[in-house]
């Protein structure tokens, strides 16, 4: 049985006996999610450690995060800029053909 059979249930029980329909599944899923985010930046205010940027912290510990910049970056060379072309993805220079 999944969660939508046991709504369909309770919501069948209800009804027969005048209750009020219990939530739809999926209802209060964001707001569960919100509650334990913030107990758990609470309880790291608790002991002391600050309570926001603790996974960049730890990616950076690990070498997976570059220390001078928080996101990889992923911006495009410019076209107009010679210096920030690869070098590897430039068209290959036309030769000429040998005389014959």
């Amino acid at each position: 049985m999944n969660a939508m059979h046991q709504y369909l249930l309770d919501a069948s029980r209800a009804a027969r006996l005048g209750d009020p329909p219990p939530p739809a599944p999926g209802t209060h899923d964001l707001a569960v999610l919100r509650a334990v985010r913030d107990r758990r930046r609470f309880a790291r205010v608790l002991a002391g450690r600050p309570a926001r940027g603790g996974l960049r912290a730890a990616l950076r510990r690990a070498g997976l995060l570059g220390a001078g910049r928080s996101v990889p970056s992923r911006t495009v060379p410019s076209r107009t800029d010679p210096s920030r072309t690869d070098p590897s993805r430039t068209a290959p220079a036309t030769r000429s053909r040998p005389a014959d």
